[in-house]
């Protein structure tokens, strides 16, 4: 049996994955997908801009259903951007990109795969400027992963 939580992990990063001009957005960030925390990525010699940092966040209780538990897995999407003036419109950017791949229209078919999470909630993103000793232009937008788990 493989870990339900860890596939609707990977549904997240496949679908963030798919950030990228050629499939209609507005930014290449999906071609930079990290996990791990700002600080240290920011000052990872390689790093470059734009890309989307994956932490964990909240895992608020499960509800008990029928042979299952239905897990609310919390992750933080952090959006970075380069240090610049145009710093805000670019953020501006990424969020449309990250709504676009992660919200899914009332009545459209599930695009998270059968490993996928069977519903993702986003919740309240919250702009920082760069400054203050971070180097980067950054956007904090925590999402949630309906995770069913079987047997439980």
């Amino acid at each position: 049996m493989t870990n339900p939580i860890e596939r609707a992990h990977q549904a997240l990063v496949a679908r963030l994955s798919q950030i990228v001009p050629a499939n209609g957005y507005l930014s290449d960030a999906g071609t930079r997908i990290k996990e791990g925390w700002l600080e240290d990525l920011l000052s990872a010699e390689d790093v470059a801009f734009p890309f989307i940092a994956i932490q964990p966040g909240e895992y608020p209780p499960p509800e008990s259903g029928a042979g299952v538990v239905k897990a609310l897995i919390g992750r933080r999407l952090v959006a970075a951007v380069q240090p610049v003036e145009a710093y805000r419109a670019e953020l501006d950017s990424l969020y449309v990109d990250l709504v676009r791949a992660l919200q899914v229209p009332a009545g459209q078919k599930n695009p998270w795969g059968q490993d996928g999470p069977y519903s993702v909630v986003l919740g309240t993103s919250k702009p920082f400027p760069p400054g203050q000793g971070l180097a980067a232009g950054t956007l904090v937008f925590p999402v949630q992963l309906h995770v069913i788990i079987q047997g439980a």
